[in-house]
């Protein structure tokens, strides 16, 4: 199966499926696509949330985690 990105930096679809069964493979691989979207948008918003933290907050927390490149 091959997929293609949107133009508005959306999940990835099916642009082309032949055969016996597609329809399943289809609708799992748009779900799994949907679901990905939908995880990296609650990071996103839980970390813009954590973000607003007062400093006290955050020290606490140990966020955000300097990380680097060496580390990685």
């Amino acid at each position: 199966m091959k997929t293609q990105k949107t133009r508005a930096g959306g999940a990835d679809l099916a642009v082309l499926a032949r055969g016996n069964g597609f329809y399943y493979a289809i609708r799992r691989f748009v779900g799994d696509a949907i679901e990905a979207r939908r995880r990296r948008a609650l990071a996103q918003h839980t970390a813009e949330e954590l973000a607003h933290l007062p400093d006290y907050l955050k020290q606490d927390i140990g966020w955000p985690t300097p990380i680097k490149h060496e580390e990685r």
